[in-house]
């Protein structure tokens, strides 16, 4: 099976076949979420691009599957926020404990995944979810060998 494959039946899994959350995460949520990390990152910088991103969060946040479940995601998706506003500012820090805490949440977007989950399968379902979305963002973003950042 392709990687697209895998990532298709994964996210089929996630959202239990729900049409509209899959499309909620898969066509706004995660596409958001990266383009603001690229533009933390300084991937973006003309402006024109960065006021896009912004537009996508109007998207976002008036997605059907989100309006739906507009209690239940919107804490959520402020936790997010709040989380990815201390991974910027402790990513490059002095303090071992901080940077060190930064690269392990810097991936907390997912909260929004494991949230559509229990949204969609309940707690055992969100629960396997989480180890396994948890596994494949540490993979995905780090050094096989050292463990180390990439």
């Amino acid at each position: 099976m392709t990687r697209p494959e895998q990532n298709k039946a994964l996210i089929q899994r996630i959202c239990c076949n729900d049409e509209s959350a899959m499309d909620f995460l898969v066509n706004c949520w995660s596409p958001y979420v990266h383009e603001v990390d690229d533009i933390m990152d300084g991937d973006r910088p003309d402006k024109r691009d960065q006021l896009k991103t912004f537009a996508k969060a109007i998207a976002v946040y008036t997605h059907p599957f989100f309006l739906k479940n507009l209690f239940a995601l919107r804490a959520v998706a402020t936790l997010v926020t709040v989380n990815y506003a201390d991974v910027v500012e402790w990513e490059k820090s002095s303090d071992e404990w901080k940077a060190q805490w930064a690269d392990h949440y810097r991936h907390c977007a997912m909260d929004m995944v494991i949230a559509v989950a229990h949204i969609c399968g309940g707690y055992e379902h969100a629960f396997n979810i989480s180890q396994e979305q948890r596994a494949i963002c540490w993979q995905d973003h780090h050094h096989p060998k050292t463990g180390a950042p990439c």
